[in-house]
């Protein structure tokens, strides 16, 4: 079961103790992405954090075939056939915010998809401002355990108030300045 660690007016805390915690946590984001179209969500993580199965984790949730998922470091950019459809975009190999650019970036960020982009935090100062932001994060990639990290969560409508009520407020209280 996914917990609800820490919940502000800007971050957000998951602990994810099992891949069906990491699941879970796809399908609640399929809940929410959705409703708040367009919408950017910038993955973070090292080398094995589970970023490209939370997408698919996501995607699936929205209807695709998650054999359909992979990781789109060679391609750059991979359509996923969903309801709405996501555009999944790996910025590993990308050099720098020119060649980010090129890749018609900036026209996706205003049309009516889910747009999300691994390793978003090496171009920032390309990504929308209300970007949803979440950082995997592990002590060991061969586990399953991971704690998800979502901030700019002030600039998303209604968002502490989905957490609150999706997973309970760990203080016993309502979210600080919900929106």
């Amino acid at each position: 079961m996914i917990r609800l660690v820490k919940l502000t007016a800007d971050e957000c805390r998951i602990a994810l103790d099992s891949l069906e915690d990491c699941q879970a946590f796809g399908e609640l984001l399929a809940r929410y992405l959705p409703k708040r179209l367009p919408c950017t969500v910038g993955l973070v993580g090292t080398l094995g954090a589970g970023k490209t199965q939370l997408v698919k984790f996501i995607a699936q949730a929205l209807g695709a075939d998650p054999e359909d998922v992979v990781s789109p470091t060679f391609v750059l950019m991979h359509p996923i056939g969903t309801n709405p459809e996501i555009h999944h975009i790996d910025a590993y190999r990308i050099q720098d915010s020119d060649e980010f650019l090129e890749l018609g970036i900036e026209e996706l960020f205003e049309q009516p998809v889910v747009t999300i982009i691994e390793w978003a935090d090496r171009f920032i100062e390309c990504m929308p401002v209300n970007t949803l932001w979440i950082e995997l994060v592990t002590q060991d990639p061969l586990s399953e355990q991971r704690t998800a990290m979502l901030t700019n969560l002030n600039r998303l409508p209604h968002w502490q108030e989905f957490l609150a009520q999706s997973l309970g407020d760990p203080r016993g209280d309502r979210p600080e300045n919900p929106t």
